[in-house]
């Protein structure tokens, strides 16, 4: 089933939507809502795809908890709440439970129908159509605008691009693992990147660009062998660039706005790949070096040798036998007289 997309469409989201037990689409997006996020779709039991993009949501997204764990949205495979004014921190409770993104194991050639029973809203009531609807849907994957005219059911898509959202990106998001696309760009986010986004193997497009993320690109993201897109240009990144595997495939459009990045593809060289080699070996030097070390030392020794005999000359002949030494050695200097 499917509620489809409504252009024009103002106001909230009308709640009678709960009532539609079986839908699997939702489909709003580029309308002119003005909500905050309706984190009560969460309970329709069905719902695997939930487009909200362009629109004007606003505020947090607070994850209610039934006891200890959040059950909403387990079954959702894309959602895109891509340009809208979503503030506070990302939802690291629903990462950890949206368990149909955590599979990836279905085949990939299989597909769901791409034709559903539509339902409609007029004057905030929810009607059924007649007939069956033909759903295609666009997302931004890799980095352009892709059109399916059908929803593969391994496609797996989180895009919260284009919003305000503040904060750190979770540890938590390494538990959705199924994920081909993740879309983050554009918002407030700070602190490193997980390293834990290793985790979603079959990563293909991942998105970070435009936040205000520090630290360095974690090596442990070269595992991801089948990333095509990577972009985590203008934050405030720091030390060098991963190298290895798909990361040499990568041009400088994915590290530029970062000022303290370095290493391939940037032009800027990381510190130790900047020092100077050591010069060649050169006997000719070695050999005055050693004459200079060896007339340092002699000289050293001359000016010992002074210094000890003029001190034990004014401490025992001047000052103790000065007597004995003028009767003694006086004689034999003196001139014998004729």
């Amino acid at each position: 089933m499917i509620k489809r997309r409504l252009h024009c469409f103002e106001g909230n989201l009308p709640k009678s939507l709960v009532n539609c037990t079986f839908l699997e689409v939702l489909d709003v997006g580029s309308n002119r809502i003005n909500d905050t996020f309706p984190s009560w779709l969460g309970s329709i039991p069905m719902l695997q795809v939930l487009i909200l993009r362009h629109n004007n949501f606003y505020g947090k997204i607070t994850t209610p908890f039934r006891g200890s764990v959040c059950n909403d949205f387990h079954r959702l495979r894309i959602i895109d709440l891509s340009y809208n004014y979503l503030t506070g921190n990302l939802p690291s409770g629903y990462f950890q439970s949206w368990d149909a993104m955590a599979i990836s194991t279905e085949n990939l050639s299989n597909s769901s129908n791409s034709l559903f029973f539509m339902y409609y809203v007029e004057n905030y009531q929810i009607w059924p159509y007649d007939e069956i609807y033909n759903y295609v849907v666009t997302i931004t994957n890799k980095g352009s605008e892709i059109f399916y005219p059908k929803i593969l059911t391994v496609l797996r898509v989180i895009d919260f691009s284009s919003n305000k959202f503040t904060g750190r990106i979770p540890k938590d998001i390494g538990n959705v693992r199924g994920l081909q696309t993740l879309n983050l760009s554009n918002n407030n986010l700070v602190g490193p990147i997980p390293s834990s986004l290793a985790n979603i193997t079959g990563l293909e497009s991942l998105d970070l660009s435009e936040n205000i993320l520090s630290g360095s690109i974690p090596r442990e993201l070269t595992v991801l062998n089948f990333l095509e897109v990577f972009n985590v240009s203008h934050n405030r990144l720091v030390g060098p660039i991963p190298e290895g595997e798909q990361f040499n495939t990568f041009d400088n459009s994915s590290f530029v706005g970062n000022l303290a990045l370095c290493g391939a593809p940037l032009s800027q060289k990381c510190k130790k790949d900047s020092i100077p080699s050591s010069p060649p070996h050169n006997a000719t030097n070695d050999e005055e070096d050693t004459e200079l070390i060896d007339w340092i030392i002699r000289s050293l020794g001359c000016v010992s040798g002074f210094i000890i005999g003029y001190v034990i000359g004014k401490i025992y002949v001047d000052d103790r036998h000065h007597d004995w030494f003028v009767e003694t050695f006086g004689r034999i200097t003196r001139p014998k007289k004729e």
